[in-house]
C-alpha cells in the first residue's frame, strides 16, 4: 500500500495511535518535518508525531483551515 502524502488541513487517520474503543485517531495533517508527521487534533491543542506511513486517509476526505503562526515581528523589539 503507498503511502498517502496529505495536504496541509487534511483530516487524516493516524494508524498508530489508537482511542479507547481501539479504532485509529483522527488528527490534522499539519507538516513533515526531519522524517515525522505533525498532527493535531480538529479542536485544537498539542500536535503529535507519527511516522508518515502510519497515515492514512479518510474515505470521505475532510479539510479545516489551518493557521499558521506568524513571524515574530523584529521591528517590536528594542
Amino acid at each position: 500500500m503507498p503511502i498517502h502524502t496529505p495536504v496541509v488541513g487534511e483530516v487524516v487517520l493516524d494508524l498508530a495511535h489508537r482511542d479507547f474503543d481501539g479504532n485509529p485517531v483522527e488528527g490534522v495533517y499539519m507538516d513533515t518535518l526531519t522524517g515525522l508527521s505533525y498532527l493535531r487534533h480538529e479542536r485544537g491543542g498539542c500536535e503529535w508525531t507519527t511516522k508518515p506511513e502510519h497515515i492514512q486517509a479518510l474515505t470521505t476526505p475532510r479539510f479545516i483551515t489551518v493557521q499558521h503562526p506568524s513571524r515574530p515581528r523584529t521591528a517590536d523589539v528594542a
